[in-house]
């Protein structure tokens, strides 16, 4: 085979640079990247173009309606270690609140945990309350010189690529993309009939 399965990233102003590295590398295919756009000679180069599709993200229209179908992920806070009987973690402290938002919708009683890391024990749910406010779960009956987590569901209110390239690339006041999950109903729904 004379060249083909490889693909490049290229975007705009990067013509002879794409075609050097295209002829080097033999690839077929070019495709533009997040927030780029192709120059009209790379689309006439004879090489295939792809063009990024993203299916669960850019419509904060839709989405903004249904933020409960953002993905979800499991984090834990730091590790903090009590000195008294009881202990405030701020579980939110080192995460990003452009890209994560506590899950408070579904029951943090069931489905958060606090666990004791000395021990390993998984702390009783009527020892702990939470300050929504100020994303704080307060502890009693804790033991002094154990160190203590906060297991939480999050939801993705930024798409990590997304948020990447635009940090990276300095987009400014671009609008950041909320990302949904696609097997949740209305966020299934939305996709098929955007087909």
């Amino acid at each position: 085979m004379e060249k083909g399965r490889v693909t490049l990233p290229s975007e705009e102003n990067y013509y002879d640079e794409t075609m050097a590295v295209a002829k080097k590398w033999k690839a077929d295919a070019i495709r533009d990247s997040d927030g780029t756009k192709l120059d009209k000679q790379i689309k006439n180069s004879g090489l295939k173009i792809y063009n990024a599709y993203f299916p669960t993200r850019a419509h904060n229209d839709f989405i903004q309606e249904h933020m409960e179908e953002c993905p979800q992920i499991y984090l834990m806070s730091d590790r903090i270690l009590s000195k008294e009987t009881s202990l405030t973690i701020a579980f939110m402290k080192t995460y990003y609140p452009d890209q994560l938002v506590p899950n408070y919708r579904d029951n943090p009683k069931k489905y958060w945990e606090v666990i004791d890391r000395t021990t390993g024990e998984v702390i009783d749910a009527s020892l702990w309350t939470i300050d929504q406010e100020q994303h704080r779960v307060m502890i009693k009956e804790t033991t002094p010189w154990h160190e203590y987590t906060v297991s939480f569901l999050a939801y993705i209110i930024w798409d990590p690529v997304e948020m990447y390239n635009h940090l990276t690339n300095d987009w400014g006041d671009k609008e950041h993309e909320i990302p949904f999950d696609a097997l949740q109903p209305h966020s299934h729904q939305f996709i098929w009939e955007r087909q």
